[in-house]
């Protein structure tokens, strides 16, 4: 899952669109001072801003453009905030969580649930999140792709059991009702215990899914977040499917 950064330039488009429109204007190089005689008491002072470029002498002579500069610094930190600590923007490149989302889907993922909730149980069976691939996942793809992030859907957390039999998911020894998968996986996977500090994920285009059933458990350090709504394209916007399954 790759970073399109036409989607972060909306994100910072549409926070600076809260302050109001600047009106810049071009820098001049200030004219130079007369020269004067200087006092005694102050010639550090004085000879430190005879000094200053004649760029920041502009700046700081023309208040209005210096209070267009802060408030684009301002909204500037306030997108940065917002997109290393709440929400980033995604966009998804193949079709292994089709038909829910499809390729060229562009999405919010919010960071904050991982913070909020307890440190053993940040996430929750069902949920889609977005995630830096685990090391047995680099290890069996040998290309640029094996340092871009992926999306699954977490189907078992901590001590839950996991396995899969007859194109069925079986979770805690119980067979989900999947509606919402593509089709029916024509794998099979042993019975297995997902460990403290990891979750189980799969794709729901099952058959198509580079995803735990080949590597295996995902380290929940490794979550980014949770992908909640798509904004793009007009005709798919809305929130990210999350189906009520039969998750035990």
């Amino acid at each position: 899952m790759g970073r399109r950064h036409a989607a972060l330039a909306l994100l910072v488009a549409g926070a600076s669109a809260l302050a109001p429109p600047p009106r810049l204007r071009r820098l001049r190089r200030a004219p130079r001072a007369a020269p004067v005689a200087r006092r005694a008491s102050g010639g550090d002072d004085d000879a430190a801003a005879d000094e200053r470029p004649g760029w920041l002498a502009a700046i700081t002579g023309d208040e209005e453009l210096a209070e267009d500069l802060r408030v684009y610094g301002k909204t500037l930190a306030v997108c940065l905030l917002i997109r290393f600590l709440i929400v980033e923007p995604r966009f998804i490149p193949s079709l292994s969580m089709y038909p829910g989302l499809d390729v060229g889907d562009q999405l919010a993922v919010e960071k904050v649930t991982k913070l909020a909730r307890p440190r053993d149980a940040p996430y929750r069976r069902n949920e889609v999140v977005v995630f830096n691939p685990p090391q047995s996942f680099k290890d069996i793809v040998n290309s640029r792709a094996r340092n871009e992030a992926l999306i699954k859907r977490v189907v078992a957390v901590a001590g839950d059991t996991v396995e899969v039999r007859g194109g069925k998911l079986y979770v805690n020894g119980r067979a989900q009702d999947e509606a919402f998968i593509n089709e029916q996986p024509a794998y099979a996977l042993d019975r297995m215990v997902v460990p403290a500090g990891h979750v189980f994920v799969l794709g729901d285009n099952r058959n198509q899914s580079l995803d735990g059933h080949v590597w295996g458990f995902l380290p929940t350090k490794n979550v980014i977040g949770r992908a909640v709504f798509k904004y793009w394209p007009p005709g798919r916007v809305g929130p990210v499917p999350f189906p009520e399954g039969s998750y035990a």
